[in-house]
């Protein structure tokens, strides 16, 4: 996963062993993705995000960045949300293929999460 933050290039590594999707049905379903970073700025870490598919629609559920320890740092805002607009293709061996941009307001979490929220 490749992007911006602010406007700092950065990247992401998905993890396809600790990252799932299911589908009820065509076009009905979920995505759990944890990605490692790649490229970030000092102090960020593991990215988290999950989509729901209804109807061939994307809606982000959950986008939040981890610093180096594993603690939430950045997460959706509440005011800005974010959206997902993905292409998803599933296969029947179980693979997942996907393409698309999110675009997300982020607000630092409350200091008083850091060591309590993994």
């Amino acid at each position: 996963m490749t992007g911006f933050l602010e406007e700092t290039p950065v990247s992401w590594r998905i993890d396809a062993e600790r990252s799932e999707y299911h589908f009820e049905s065509e076009g009905i379903g979920s995505l759990r993705i944890l990605a490692e970073p790649q490229e970030v700025p000092s102090g960020i870490g593991s990215v988290r995000l999950m989509v729901m598919v209804a109807d061939g629609t994307t809606s982000l559920l959950e986008l939040r960045l981890e610093d180096e320890d594993g603690n939430p740092a950045l997460g959706l805002s509440s005011e800005a949300g974010g959206q997902a607009m993905l292409d998803i293709d599933h296969d029947n061996d179980g693979s997942l293929h996907f393409t698309g941009v999110i675009e997300a307001g982020l607000m630092a979490y409350p200091s008083y999460h850091a060591g309590f929220m993994r």
